[in-house]
């Protein structure tokens, strides 16, 4: 026949499953931190990412290029036909050459030019 467990040793047996259950879990709160840690470490070495650049479409018209809109280095509407421009160009050709800024990928809003 099978033995009576008192209640005191049934609680002293899931006391030791909580003690381990519990262990594993910090074990496993430790190495979550440990990757994190790592992780932050490698971002924190990884260079910076680019400013993002500008380019102004030519087309050819009539005697000379002509200047169609500024675009965002990566904006697809730009054409072939295209010059890189630093920030300082790009900002210049919105605010004072009176050259549009493209209304697809909005380069004045990553200028700061509304």
């Amino acid at each position: 026949m099978s033995e009576k467990v008192s209640r005191l040793e049934r609680l002293h047996s899931v006391r030791e499953w909580l003690v381990r259950q519990l262990c594993r879990t910090d074990e496993t709160v430790a190495e979550l931190e440990r990757k994190e840690a790592a992780a932050a470490v490698r971002a924190s070495r990884a260079l910076p990412s680019p400013e993002p650049g500008w380019k102004l479409s030519v087309r050819r018209a009539g005697g000379g290029p002509a200047p169609d809109p500024v675009h965002g280095n990566d904006c697809g509407m730009a054409g072939t036909s295209t010059k890189v421009l630093t920030r300082e160009q790009a900002l210049r050709a919105l605010t004072e050459d009176g050259v549009a800024a493209c209304p697809y990928c909005r380069p004045d809003n990553d200028l700061g030019v509304l």
